[in-house]
């Protein structure tokens, strides 16, 4: 057997043959055979069938749970004939195996499998013969393959997120989320998340390519040139670049590194800090054998840039500072999570997708979050052309994970696979060893609930630094040039000394008791995770409960709630905000208000405190289920209040406003490079649209800094009263923002007369224009659509009386007839 250590940029069907197999699953129960496709899960087979339900309608996830209680067969028959055994190389590639296999090829062992995260190419010429071939695979679900072992260990290691009482997660090298987490449902899938490939080549082929920066100057950038061969070199072969020259290859090796000096290289930036400039490349080979001439090929694409975490003592406590090309960047943005419970779900159309999201709501980073998987290559790739710096994560999260010699090994293959896979990408700018593994061991009570004491506390500290203080950085250090930190966050949240030093996750107001407020004021030196929960709209719960069962007592809506605190937490703090809702609509609607005013708070603090805080990532982008979450772009794609928020929020130059004892206070904030003339106009008026005052001043501004902006100098401050803002640079740059501030009582009073109105369609462009109109104030005025599948240029908008004009992008025409509107007056 042979592991892939790098990515297959060169597909074999270029090569030579290939064939993909198709499978069929034996069912344990029925003791039958069922027919499955080329790829997927036991579980969507189950679904796609009609023996089992929708996993997310209702409490259908109890539903699965037997599916993990038994083995597995797999098998697929396929036609060899003749002239393919006479090919000199035949592999059966496996991308993804989930995740504990034994494999047999006509009857003969050729594979063990045990970790999810790594490919398997399976040299199986010896074992094919002509004419039908059989291929079975037998799953063992992981409380199947390790439950002996589970009981006989001399402690349990913590695993608080695995909700089966043989809590296997932490041994097992799968997405953890599948577990079962505080957002997730429990779906620990079985199966091959890729299409299987028979192929067959005669010559040697690229497995890999990659170009990393080792070091840039003013005037010159040193790379690093990485080729991998299928089969180490037999003969000399002589390598032709069309950016890099000529070199010969000398035979004995199937990896070939070399260092090459770029003069004048035009660099990769972050978005907003410059263009994200990718160099395209051809690498061809032809051996200099005359006997056995042959060439190949590969295309590379490359971006040239340096990135470095700075964490050195200052005037605060320790930074955390991620620079790219030198320059410290403020990084914005929010944590990523898979994009669905079933991985093979996730297409390269909506990796993409999400990314322009990011784009969208004006993100520089993004945080892969480490209990999931590492993304397809269209992510990186999406990133790259983007602008998206990629923090990432190592998937290992929440729990302790042990130090056996197995195990490391088995990391070990995962890390040299996708280390170089990865790092390759101009985006990726940080490794993190794990997420919340450190901060978990010290403040969350593991030691008293696992009673893990003396030698057994010992041995899981031990396995940490081998794991995370050793290994880890080892293989970083020697596949790539990323800088790397052994977790996040460094400092836990509490006391006032934690937020001076390194990242922070701040859960203070979700898993504490610290007011809403403390979300703008408790700041750490780089933000890592932060948030609060909402609902999603109506159109995404009608997916998973029908009207009957709209409210927060229903056994269906308390089963979708994951997080202990739940729905709780929203009353509570939406409450306070808005008063208690009416009616179960109207508390979606406070609950998705309340969560875009906590997380705005946060974000106005850490961009303002610039540049002590160097970073903020919200907590969490996007979900893998339809469920209330902290998520700020539901499962079906449906934007929350708090992306729009966010969108406003994270805008390069931004006008951003702090309430403070009742007043608003607004300022002007830059993370533009150098200095920006910005000229900011603004309009106050009353609530009825008289206009009050207006403004206009020309503001020099430095990068990382703010300048506050005094709109009532020469009058009382009004109680209530809505501004204005529009700002532009001398780069031709226009941003404009409206704020209200009202004081006053409003809840009483004669309603408004508010409508809408499709005024314009284009079928083409598939965008719509809806016309608002208000014959007085109102605040936070929603639409949405019952059917879902709209998106908004904008959205929650405070109107003065008048007409408004919101643009929409709709998936189809039918979805504009189900639209509703909410407000606030």
């Amino acid at each position: 057997m042979r592991i892939f250590l790098c990515i297959v940029l060169v597909s074999f069907t270029s090569l030579g043959w290939s064939q993909s197999l198709q499978w069929e699953v034996f069912h344990p129960l029925k003791k039958q055979w069922m027919l499955l496709g080329t790829h997927g899960s036991v579980q969507e087979m189950l679904i796609q069938s009609g023996e089992l339900p929708d996993p997310f309608w209702g409490d259908n996830e109890k539903k699965f749970g037997w599916i993990e209680d038994s083995s597995w067969k797999w098998r697929s028959t396929f036609q060899v004939d003749a002239e393919l055994l006479q090919r000199e190389f035949i592999y059966l590639n496996f991308p993804s195996v989930d995740t504990y296999a034994e494999i047999k090829l006509n009857g003969i062992p050729i594979a063990s499998c045990s970790n999810a995260f790594i490919p398997y190419s399976i040299s199986c010429k010896n074992q094919l013969k002509v004419g039908q071939n059989t291929l079975e695979l037998t799953f063992s679900p992981p409380i199947v393959y390790l439950k002996e072992s589970f009981k006989k260990a001399p402690y349990t290691l913590p695993a608080p997120n695995d909700v089966h009482p043989i809590a296997v997660a932490p041994y097992v090298r799968k997405p953890q989320y599948q577990f079962g987490w505080d957002w997730a449902l429990r779906m620990n899938t079985i199966g091959l998340l890729k299409p299987v490939t028979l192929d067959a080549f005669d010559k040697n082929c690229i497995r890999s390519t990659s170009v990393q920066t080792v070091q840039v100057t003013e005037t010159s950038a040193l790379l690093h040139l990485t080729v991998v061969f299928d089969q180490p070199l037999v003969d000399s072969m002589k390598m032709t670049s069309s950016l890099f020259g000529s070199c010969v290859l000398e035979p004995g090796k199937d990896t070939v590194v070399l260092i090459r000096k770029m003069e004048n290289p035009q660099l990769w930036w972050p978005r907003g800090q410059g263009k994200q400039h990718v160099y395209t490349d051809k690498w061809e080979f032809e051996s200099l054998t005359k006997q056995s001439p042959f060439k190949m090929s590969a295309p590379v694409r490359f971006g040239i840039r340096t990135a470095e975490l700075v964490m050195d003592p200052d005037k605060w406590g320790t930074s955390y500072v991620i620079k790219v090309n030198g320059r410290p960047i403020f990084c914005k943005g929010a944590d990523y999570i898979p994009q669905d419970i079933f991985p093979s779900k996730v297409s390269d159309e909506r990796l993409k997708n999400m990314v322009d999201q990011m784009v969208e709501s004006n993100f520089n980073m993004v945080r892969i979050w480490g209990g999931g998987y590492y993304p397809d290559e269209a992510f990186y790739a999406a990133c790259d052309a983007a602008g998206i710096m990629v923090w990432q994560d190592f998937m290992f999260a929440c729990a302790m994970y042990p130090g056996s010699q197995e195990f490391l090994n088995s990391v070990r293959q995962e890390l040299r696979y996708h280390i170089p896979r990865i790092s390759k990408h101009a985006s990726v700018v940080l490794f993190n060893g794990n997420n919340e593994v450190d901060v978990a061991w010290k403040n969350w009570g593991f030691q008293i609930k696992y009673n893990l004491y003396g030698k057994d506390a010992k041995a899981i500290e031990d396995a940490y630094v081998k794991l995370f203080k050793q290994l880890i950085p080892d293989q970083v250090k020697a596949l790539s040039t990323v800088p790397y930190v052994h977790t996040s966050p460094l400092s836990n949240w509490g006391k006032d000394e934690y937020y001076n030093h390194g990242s922070q996750h701040y859960w203070g107001v979700w898993h504490g008791k610290d007011p809403l407020a403390d979300f703008g004021k408790k700041i750490g030196r780089f933000n890592a995770e932060y948030g609060f929960q909402s609902f999603p709209e109506l159109s995404t719960i009608r997916k998973f409960a029908d009207s009957t069962q709209w409210n927060l007592e229903d056994p269906v809506m308390k089963h979708h709630q994951k997080s202990y605190v739940g729905n709780g937490m929203i009353a509570k703090h939406a409450d306070v905000l808005y008063g208690k809702s009416k009616n179960f609509k109207e508390f979606i609607y406070f609950s998705q208000l309340t969560q875009a005013e906590a997380v705005g708070l946060a974000v106005t603090g850490h961009r303002l405190d610039a540049p002590r805080c160097m970073g903020t990532l919200y907590w969490q982008l996007n979900d893998c289920w339809p469920a209330p979450t902290w998520s700020g772009i539901d499962y079906y794609g449906n934007w929350k209040a708090l992306q729009y928020r966010m969108k406003k929020d994270f805008q390069d130059i931004a006008v951003l406003r702090k309430v403070e004892n009742g007043s608003s206070r607004f300022f002007l904030y830059s993370d533009v490079p150098g200095n920006s003339s910005i000229n900011v106009g603004w309009k106050v008026h009353t609530l009825n649209g008289k206009k009050i005052s207006e403004g206009n001043k020309i503001i020099e501004l430095q990068a990382l800094a703010s300048s506050e902006l005094v709109i009532f100098t020469d009058q009382k401050i009004p109680a209530d009263y809505f501004i204005e803002f529009h700002w532009s640079t001398s780069g031709g740059e226009v941003y404009s923002r409206a704020f209200s501030h009202v004081q006053s009582n409003r809840t009483a009073g004669k309603e408004p007369q508010l409508s809408f109105e499709i005024i314009e369609v284009d079928e083409v462009q598939k965008k719509a224009k809806i016309a608002i109109t208000t014959d007085r104030f109102v605040r936070d005025v929603c639409l949405y659509s019952m059917k879902g599948g709209l998106h908004f240029a904008d959205n929650f908008i405070d109107c003065l009386p008048g007409k408004h004009m919101l643009e929409v992008t709709f998936q189809n025409r039918s979805d504009l007839t189900g639209l509703e509107l909410m407000y606030r007056k």
